[in-house]
């Protein structure tokens, strides 16, 4: 069965055509920095139709499209509301226009749930039926597949924003407006931020000369790099760190009792030295039996998720409508 995928990111624009086993028979990418969805959009259309051509198929050939999409939006209607990286993307119907534009149906998910359907479909968490999916990189967000489905919530349809539970009362703001989120600990952004305002208070960390002097520069990966090489400002706030994510899977992992919790980019990006001290405070948070019952495992699609995502949408849909099984 052939499905297009469509991913919507900040920075760039991806579009996959492949078939339910995963193949990919094409893709193309674009720029998605500070664009107008006037001109982007139809763009997508074209492009979509290109690629099915070049596969020497009909778009009647094609069963379904998916959008992978950022929230805040209003996924019952397909529609992107206000993605914090696109400033010009505001109340944008975009599923109608695909829809319209495509004449084939097609669905708009979130973009981390896509993320955790194309893990389950083509990755780590292929034959669960319980899983949890984290993106873990410049924020935190997640998606949970239960009893072999996909979790979205009531009307809102925001089950999965797992990076905003709250794991400190009164604790650091989040850029969501609550205090104490897991994201506020351990995602990305949040934590180039806190480095940007404690360096101060560390003029002998190694982080000075890493960065050249400039808190700006500070991020993830010269974090690593002082870790690695022992300094103590680094390995406190690493050590942390873990406690924070060990806080966080623990939660996730009495909540849902899932056969495996799958880590996205820092994890894979990063290594052992990364999960390892998680795991070292796991224990503390959950208890025996579930935690005996999970694998902690990384994403096995690492940096080609996107590539799969908007067509694990697609796979999703048709599964959910009962024209294809699982």
């Amino acid at each position: 069965m052939i499905m297009l995928g469509f991913d919507i990111g900040g920075t760039k624009i991806g579009i996959g055509l492949g078939d339910h086993n995963g193949n990919l028979l094409a893709t193309s990418r674009r720029d998605n920095r500070d664009t107008d969805p006037a001109e982007v959009l139809p763009w997508m259309a074209n492009e979509a139709r290109k690629l099915v051509a070049q596969a020497g198929l009909q778009m009647s050939d094609v069963a379904s499209f998916g959008i992978s999409a950022p929230f805040p939006a209003d996924a019952a209607r397909g529609i992107m509301t206000r993605p914090p990286n696109n400033p010009r993307w505001r109340d944008v119907p975009i599923l109608d226009f695909l829809r319209q534009e495509l004449d084939i149906p097609g669905c708009f998910e979130n973009d981390a749930n896509c993320g955790a359907l194309a893990e389950w479909f083509f990755g780590a968490g292929k034959g669960c039926k319980n899983m949890i999916y984290l993106t873990m990189s410049t924020g935190i967000g997640g998606g949970i597949i239960a009893a072999g489905q996909l979790v979205r919530g009531g009307a809102a349809l925001s089950a999965g924003e797992l990076g905003h539970i709250c794991i400190q009362l009164d604790g650091r703001e989040c850029s969501c407006g609550i205090r104490g989120c897991y994201e506020a600990y351990c995602g990305g952004r949040a934590v180039a931020l806190r480095m940007r305002e404690e360096i101060k208070d560390h003029p002998d960390s190694l982080l000075n000369e890493l960065s050249g002097g400039d808190p700006e520069k500070l991020d993830m990966i010269l974090l690593e790099k002082a870790f690695r090489a022992g300094d103590a400002y680094a390995v406190a706030l690493w050590e942390e760190m873990a406690l924070r994510n060990a806080q966080a899977f623990g939660l996730f992992i009495n909540a849902f009792n899932p056969e495996k919790l799958i880590l996205g980019t820092l994890a894979w990006a990063i290594g052992d030295i990364y999960t390892q001290p998680i795991l070292k405070h796991l224990d503390k948070f959950c208890w025996a039996e579930p935690r005996k019952a999970c694998q902690i495992v990384n994403s096995k699609l690492e940096r080609e998720i996107g590539s799969y995502a908007g067509l694990a949408a697609a796979m999703n849909y048709l599964k959910e409508h009962g024209k294809l099984e699982f």
